[in-house]
């Protein structure tokens, strides 16, 4: 089997911890923001899905997931079937893409990992452009992982893995700026891996190796940092996926615990997804994540080679 790059953000082995301290007991009731894995998607037995990354859902409701083993991204209807695998460009087609997002128009963004570039598919056809991404001053090329698209349209910002720092890019002008480097301080990044939009318009970025996210204003200014290294609520392990819900709240992935840990934009954890007794929903390897119109949460499980369909009950105002 053709492995993925990124192997140390995308598939960092589950290391067994003596005490896992988050589901060790139940989560306090105030900690717990309950929910239940209502159904799952999943490619056919002739052709799954192998280690997918992440999960896009257009605003007709089709979900795409990076299958990156495959060289693809599938796309399934909104009941979960699979409609179809799309593969980029008949004269140049996708190398090991990890990241998807769409933006308001429907066209589907693609960090295409292998090539060191983003694919962009016209959401009324089959039409392809390519966007190059500048390498690195070391001269190491690009390597595109996470990205997402403002809600006006005007910038894409992409996490470039391997060299430590977020592309923004101005969709009208195409102008590029690589922000940060390698570091522990606010404003560099140590393997940042995906990216979502949050709550003031915040661009969310989280750190595999870093073992937190960070937040980057509309000014492309450092607007502070949620998380530390550890196990125990409130900390980070192995953040991958990131995506905000309607009330601003920040959902985040921890791939090798296999939790799904929630902030407030100021770095309160505000809680666990459990189930309804207080434990832990557990997710195979969770990578990337995204919220549909309806408030439901798409959780890409790269170890069970699916995407997990939560539904997350409403919460008691304080």
């Amino acid at each position: 089997m053709k492995s993925t790059r990124n192997i140390s953000c995308v598939f960092w082995p589950a290391i067994l911890l003596a005490v896992l301290t988050i589901g060790a007991a139940p989560i306090p009731a105030e900690n717990r923001i309950v929910g239940a894995i209502t159904r799952t998607i999943e490619s056919s037995a002739k052709s799954p899905l192998v280690m997918p990354t992440d999960v896009a859902i257009d605003a007709l409701g089709y979900v795409y997931v990076a299958d990156g083993v495959n060289d693809r991204i599938v796309r399934f209807t909104p009941a979960g079937a699979l409609d179809a695998a799309l593969t980029g460009p008949n004269d140049s087609p996708l190398s090991r893409p990890i990241g998807v997002a769409v933006d308001r128009d429907g066209s589907l963004w693609i960090a295409d990992t292998g090539n060191h570039r983003l694919v962009v598919r016209a959401a009324e056809g089959q039409a392809y452009r390519t966007i190059a991404l500048p390498a690195a001053p070391s001269g190491k090329a690009a390597d595109p992982t996470g990205l997402i698209v403002r809600a006006d349209g005007a910038r894409t910002y992409v996490a470039d893995c391997d060299n430590h720092r977020v592309f923004v890019l101005d969709n009208a002008s195409g102008k590029c700026t690589a922000l940060g480097e390698w570091g522990i301080s606010l404003g560099q990044f140590r393997w940042p891996f995906m990216v979502c939009m949050g709550p003031e318009d915040h661009v969310v970025v989280s750190e595999s190796i870093g073992a937190r996210l960070q937040l980057i204003s509309s000014a492309n200014r450092w607007a502070g940092q949620i998380g530390h290294f550890g196990v125990v609520m409130g900390s980070l392990y192995r953040p991958k996926g990131v995506a905000s819900d309607a009330a601003g709240r920040i959902f985040v992935s921890d791939s090798s615990i296999g939790v799904i840990q929630v902030f407030d934009d100021a770095g309160k954890v505000l809680g666990v997804v459990t189930d309804d007794a207080g434990q832990p929903l557990r997710f195979n390897h969770p990578m990337g994540m995204r919220f549909d119109t309806s408030g439901a949460l798409y959780v890409v499980e790269l170890g069970a080679n699916r995407v997990a369909v939560v539904t997350l009950k409403a919460q008691a105002k304080p």
